[in-house]
């Protein structure tokens, strides 16, 4: 009988300080998240198309009576992809659509900077909207 006696007791006593001990490590414990190890950048590479972002900026326009109008714009194009680009030149292929007949053009990026022409002039409808996007890269 005083070994059962014995036996519950420690297994009380157990159940005790592991009670303790759990709730010492919740309350004390270190629960800050682990930092990531870090990843190696992309290495740099010529974009594509899709990872351009090419706003119309009219600066100008003018009506004739006939209802054909004249635009004048700039582009304004973002380099929105998730690598670096690389340091030699490449080019940009694009479209603006609005006018009466689609304009094609052409920057080049050098170190991160666009080489665009401004002042580009297109026909096209009363109240035209000028969007362009990027088709091919070239690089």
């Amino acid at each position: 009988m005083n070994i059962r006696k014995v036996t519950a007791a420690l297994a009380i006593i157990a159940m005790v300080v592991t009670g303790i001990s759990i709730t010492v490590y919740m309350v004390f414990g270190d629960h800050s998240p682990q930092p990531a190890p870090p990843r190696a950048a992309p290495p740099p590479s010529v974009p594509l198309p899709f990872e351009f972002s090419i706003g119309v900026d009219v600066t100008a326009h003018d009506c004739d009576p006939a209802g054909t109008c004249v635009y004048v714009y700039t582009i304004n194009p973002k380099y929105i992809g998730l690598h670096p680009l690389p340091e030699t030149p490449f080019t940009v292929e694009y479209k603006v659509e609005g006018g009466h007949e689609p304009q094609q053009g052409k920057f080049v990026v050098h170190e991160g900077t666009a080489e665009i022409m401004k002042d580009v002039s297109v026909h096209g409808p009363p109240d035209a909207r000028l969007q362009a996007a990027a088709t091919r890269v070239v690089g």
